[in-house]
């Protein structure tokens, strides 16, 4: 009734589909590989067997070939929050202690109109200009200008 190239192609598209939901990102290469097959069947018809060898020779070429150049492309980059410096973002800019700080004790600062948390290695008071010398989350870094 249907071709096999019709089938090879639902099953690549199936395969494709089914990697939102298995993540890892090896069905869709799998996927890529039924496709080719498909492909391959309709402009030249060949035995199952062949079928079979050519879906596992491109499905394994697509997924060592292409997986490590896609894979960031499609997960993305991941980070932690509280090992990431963030200090070429603020790192300079001065800004104006609101709660007293410490070494040891966390106060406040306001940067741009906006409180920050900020902790300091010395003693800094209300009204205070400081510079920011980094930031660790959401903590700016500080010291007195």
């Amino acid at each position: 009734m249907f071709s096999p190239a019709f089938w090879w192609a639902i099953v690549g598209i199936g395969l494709m589909l089914c990697e939102f939901v298995v993540p890892g990102l090896i069905l869709f290469f799998f996927g890529l590989g039924a496709l080719f097959t498909a492909l391959l069947v309709w402009i030249i018809p060949m035995s199952l067997t062949v079928q079979l060898a050519v879906f596992a020779i491109a499905s394994l070429v697509a997924l060592f070939g292409l997986r490590r150049l896609l894979k960031p492309v499609f997960t993305g980059r991941s980070i932690d929050v509280n090992e990431t410096d963030y200090s070429e973002g603020m790192a300079g800019q001065e800004a104006q202690v609101t709660e007293a700080i410490a070494p040891g004790a966390a106060g406040r600062v306001v940067l741009n109109g906006t409180g920050w948390k900020a902790e300091s290695d010395e003693v800094l008071n209300v009204g205070q200009a400081v510079v920011v010398q980094g930031q660790k989350s959401l903590t700016l870094i500080v010291k007195g200008k």
